[in-house]
């Protein structure tokens, strides 16, 4: 990280002259300005994209649909529906195209993990980048040329590194993606500086090291920065980050620590500390951020209900335990927010990311109440949600002192399609679920063109439907009032056993509407202009609309009956196993689904998947 002309390690196989030292120095500083010139423009480019997507969005939601009409029920027939490719769909098709190379088709880079073909290249193509600006005029790869050159590159790296860490950073605001979905290059760009810092002091040792080397300070900075590197890398390592996700946390941010000053006071030697310390600006940007948000979301002191700084724990079925939280902020269906729990956390600060399993809004079309119910359906595995739900077992129905941080994520809108299928496995359905009721709040404020909606959730058990089976019922009455048909579609994998009596539950959430003047849950299936003429008409429970299957979901003959039956474009969002997600973008691969069916008239489909978890 330092230059050759102030070191005392001196190159033994290449003996520079002045113009070599000039011409090194030159092509380090270009070097560095090139990286920057290439982040800045696909920085650049992200951001207009992402701002032309907004101005489209404005521009809808200022023609809100309405419902259909009479007249709409028999619509002309455009060119291609009738099975014939037609040429006025190539734009669709062509973009069909490439959601299905670049997202749908995936290849695996270990033994549970795969990556889309984008990541993929987006990832090797930075790294051929890197490796392009440091062999570049390295006159034949001589190692004197390009040895100090891979520690410009790298740390001049080190503050784009920890932003794309930060929950808080400036290119999710610029571009709209995610913190969780910038962590994949985070990981590419911190594992690449490792080795690009290793080439650094490769080269160096093959050139020769000065005796008693230890004897400078900086030198000694040296070695322990890149050692901590070194072991933070090694130590996230998807395996070892799974199996010890909380040693993994904690580990992760000390040897990060102690690699950024480390690596500060070895760069500051030979005056290029300025590519470092701006790293720590950037953390603790993130951090005073996070500590704010926290103090007031969590403002306990400014209302009369102590609850609001504490969380209702239940215990479910099996494994689970549901969160409630009565707090004072807003959230997007599909966000999450972590979590802080201090009398069941090893240390009173941990965090822990969690989808916030309901909606900040009515399902009546308002913005609710300012106090919100927020909703956490978390599985436990090990660790911090293992010791949750013991102490779940050991107090049911208690109430323990929380704190939540969020929200975060950047989910999809959906209300711009005609039908939204939402596939969900285990607890992925506290992913799809706020997607449904979200959809249901749109389709009651009459600002969303989605039709109809096909919830399916597949599950071990019958029990688990109490899980979300008030929530549910909930978005089945109130979507009654609207133009939109939701079907629900459990999918039982486990044993056979009888469902639970989900009658008296919709009695009381039947009870809870007409207090507040909502709905009638033993309402006809058809919307009614008024409460009233509801209350005459009678129909079918509820609970009763559920169709549970016993078996897995048939994948691709689900989505072939949906899409071909769409009006218009298709949305289909996915969250739960890594089979799962696999079984749905290969079956949106098949040509039916594909830029030819485009072409013959079928709708185009947008693909989301939640990949979101610790």
């Amino acid at each position: 990280m330092h230059d050759s002309l102030s070191s005392p390690l001196v190159a033994r196989a290449f003996t520079p002259t002045a113009a070599d030292k000039a011409f090194k120095g030159f092509h380090e500083r270009e070097s560095v300005k090139n990286l920057w010139i290439l982040l800045g423009s696909i920085l650049a480019f992200l951001t207009v994209i992402r701002s032309v997507r907004l101005v489209v969005a404005r521009l809808r939601a200022l023609r809100p649909p309405t419902a259909p009409t009479e007249k709409d029920s028999f619509p002309e027939i455009d060119p291609g529906t009738n099975g014939r490719i037609s040429w006025r769909r190539i734009s669709p098709a062509v973009a069909s195209a490439f959601r299905i190379a670049a997202f749908r088709v995936s290849v695996p880079i270990a033994s549970d993990a795969t990556s889309s073909i984008a990541e993929l290249l987006f990832i090797l193509g930075y790294i051929a980048s890197m490796f392009a600006l440091l062999f570049t005029n390295s006159r034949d790869l001589t190692a004197w040329f390009y040895q100090d050159r891979a520690a410009h590159l790298a740390s001049c790296q080190l503050p784009l590194v920890v932003a794309l860490a930060g929950k808080n950073n400036i290119i999710s605001f610029l571009t709209g993606v995610s913190h969780e979905k910038l962590n994949i290059l985070h990981r590419a760009a911190a594992r690449t500086c490792l080795i690009l810092f290793w080439v650094h002091v490769g080269c160096h040792v093959v050139n020769g090291l000065p005796e008693q080397v230890l004897a400078f300070a900086w030198i000694r900075w040296g070695i322990t920065s890149i050692t901590a590197f070194t072991l933070a890398t090694i130590l996230s390592i998807r395996p070892f980050r799974s199996a010890f996700f909380e040693f993994f946390l904690f580990s992760h941010i000390a040897l990060v620590a102690i690699f950024l000053l480390g690596g500060y006071l070895h760069a500051r030697k030979p005056g290029y500390g300025d590519y470092i310390w701006p790293a720590f600006v950037l953390w603790a940007f993130d951090r005073v951020l996070r500590l704010a948000r926290i103090l007031w979301n969590n403002r306990s002191g400014l209302v009369k209900d102590k609850r609001n700084s504490e969380a209702y724990v239940e215990l479910l079925e099996g494994d689970t335990v549901r969160l409630t939280l009565r707090r004072r902020f807003n959230w997007q269906p599909g966000q999450h927010a972590y979590l802080v729990l201090p009398t069941i956390s090893d240390i009173p600060t941990e965090a822990h990311p969690f989808t916030i399993a309901s909606i900040s809004s009515s399902l009546n079309g308002s913005d609710g109440s300012r106090e919100k119910d927020v909703v956490f359906i978390i599985r436990a595995r090990n660790g911090f949600t293992s010791r949750l739900r013991d102490y779940a077992a050991a107090n049911p129905g208690t109430y323990v002192p929380a704190f939540v941080d969020g929200p975060y994520g950047s989910p999809p809108d959906l209300r711009q399609y005609s039908t939204c299928v939402l596939i969900a496995g285990g607890s992925g359905v506290s992913y799809t679920l706020p997607l449904l009721l979200g959809l249901v709040h749109a389709a009651r404020a009459k600002e969303s063109a989605v039709r109809r909606v096909v919830f399916v959730w597949s599950v071990k058990g019958p029990r688990h439907l109490l899980w979300i089976s008030r929530l549910l019922i909930k978005a089945l009455a109130a979507s009654l009032f609207s133009s939109l048909t939701i079907e629900p579609r459990i999918y039982i994998t486990g044993p056979v056993c009888p469902l639970p009596d989900l009658s008296s539950l919709e009695e009381e959430v039947s009870a809870e509407d007409s207090t507040e003047g909502a709905v009638n849950v033993n309402a006809s299936s058809a919307p009614s202009p008024t409460t009233e003429e509801a209350e005459d008409k009678e129909g079918p429970p509820l609970y009763s609309a559920l169709k549970v299957t016993h078996g897995r979901p048939s994948i691709t003959r689900l989505l072939r009956d949906e899409i071909s039956t769409a009006e218009g474009p298709v949305s289909v969002d996915v969250a739960g196993p890594a089979a799962l997600a696999e079984s749905v973008r290969w079956a949106l691969t098949k040509g039916e689904f594909g830029p030819l069916g485009v072409l013959k008239g079928a709708p185009p489909v947008t693909l989301h998947v939640e990949t979101f978890g610790m």
